[in-house]
């Protein structure tokens, strides 16, 4: 297997985790994907563990699931992040991975996500199961979709209400019911899941 994340200090606890498991071999690592797609080229892998927020300069975590499941088709993706809201989960799942892991779980979850990837089963954290069976992702009523639509184009809660002549007030409390349907709890979050949320988003309107 081989493993993608842009810290060193989680690369190597990883390796380390995973050499306590003699029927799992780490064939390489890396720290971005450009080095990680030529280790593939180079090294096949039947696993591929890769963290879902990397550097600036490198893809968001659902274009890199996408592109390295068209060049290595035969390699089964698992996706750790800190991030463990079902939509997002849904849509890692959909662009072609095979298992989730959030940070927030104990290492030997990582081994029965891989486990689960090595015999073409789809593992996802506890209590997630339920919200994927689902199978729909949270539905925003217009105008949330225009406000989360403007505060990804980098607009204020202030310039907002200009723009559409609302209070304040009222678009504060259409960011925030817009924010718990989307299980996003600050700013932060809501870019650092910039496309998922915008790809939800251009599918409401």
């Amino acid at each position: 297997m081989a493993l993608l994340d842009d810290h060193a200090l989680v690369l190597k606890g990883l390796v380390a985790h995973l050499k306590r498991y003699p029927s799992l071999v780490v064939v390489g690592s890396s720290p971005n994907s450009h080095h990680f797609r030529s280790l593939l080229a180079q090294m096949p892998a039947d696993v591929a563990l890769i963290d879902y927020s990397l550097a600036a300069d490198d893809p968001d975590g659902l274009s890199l699931v996408r592109s390295l499941r068209a060049a290595f088709p035969r390699v089964r993706l698992v996706v750790v992040s800190a991030y463990e809201e079902a939509p997002l989960v849904r849509r890692i799942l959909a662009a072609g991975a095979q298992g989730f892991v959030a940070k927030s779980q104990d290492p030997d979850e990582v081994v029965r996500a891989i486990d689960a990837a090595m015999t073409d089963r789809i593992y996802v954290p506890p209590g997630l199961e339920s919200a994927l069976v689902k199978g729909v992702d949270a539905q925003l009523s217009p105008r949330e979709t225009e406000v989360i639509r403007c505060l990804l184009d980098g607009l204020t809660v202030t310039q907002i209400a200009a723009k559409f002549g609302r209070s304040l007030k009222t678009i504060s409390a259409q960011k925030s019911s817009a924010y718990r349907k989307l299980a996003v709890e600050s700013d932060v979050q809501l870019f650092s899941l910039r496309e998922h949320v915008a790809a939800m988003v251009g599918a409401q309107e």
